[in-house]
């Protein structure tokens, strides 16, 4: 059994409606409606499957963030910190007093953690996002990487891949992580 909320049930509703030729509700009301659900992680308005249209050619998908792989970001900084840390606080805290490792790490944590994140989003990958998706023509796993790498710029708004296997060219949204293929040329 399937529990939708009201803006879940509208959706559906307008779907439908569209599809036998009556829409119920405007294109800019219909697409408001449908961000909103993206938003919320609906099932309904995000199809994590690929979609081909024969009429167009065009394949669609949505891509979900990669949480693992952008954490790993922060590693590098994250363990450089940490050693200059221990460092520090052996040197300048050992002939005062004897502290455990262990301690001295865990009190540093919050500044690591602070440090590695703050120096990571502003020098080394500023506006960070990893997503990953299945191609939408082979169903082959993509990710791609937006934003900047130590000043270098990457993709933007949209980023434009190929498949490793297809060789197909791929459009990724970062806003709404919408992946598709480009019309096919009779």
């Amino acid at each position: 059994m399937v529990q939708m909320n009201r803006q879940e049930t509208k959706y559906l509703a307008a779907v439908q409606a569209y599809l036998k030729g009556n829409p119920i509700l405007s294109d800019a009301e219909f697409d408001q409606l449908k961000a909103q659900l993206k938003e919320e992680g609906s099932q309904f308005a995000s199809s994590k499957e690929p979609k081909c249209y024969i009429d167009t050619g065009i394949c669609t998908v949505t891509y979900q963030p990669d949480n693992f792989r952008n954490n790993l970001l922060y590693l590098p900084v994250g363990a450089i910190l940490s050693i200059v840390w221990l460092a520090l606080g052996f040197e300048l805290i050992e002939p005062i007093i004897r502290i455990n490792p262990i301690v001295l790490a865990a009190l540093g944590a919050p500044l690591i953690y602070n440090g590695s994140i703050s120096i990571t989003d502003s020098f080394i990958f500023p506006n960070n996002k990893i997503v990953y998706g299945p191609c939408p023509v082979c169903e082959t796993e993509t990710r791609v990487y937006f934003g900047d790498i130590l000043g270098v710029e990457g993709f933007g708004d949209v980023a434009s891949v190929k498949c490793t296997k297809c060789k197909s060219e791929i459009n990724v949204q970062r806003k709404s992580l919408r992946a598709s293929t480009l019309p096919k040329n009779d």
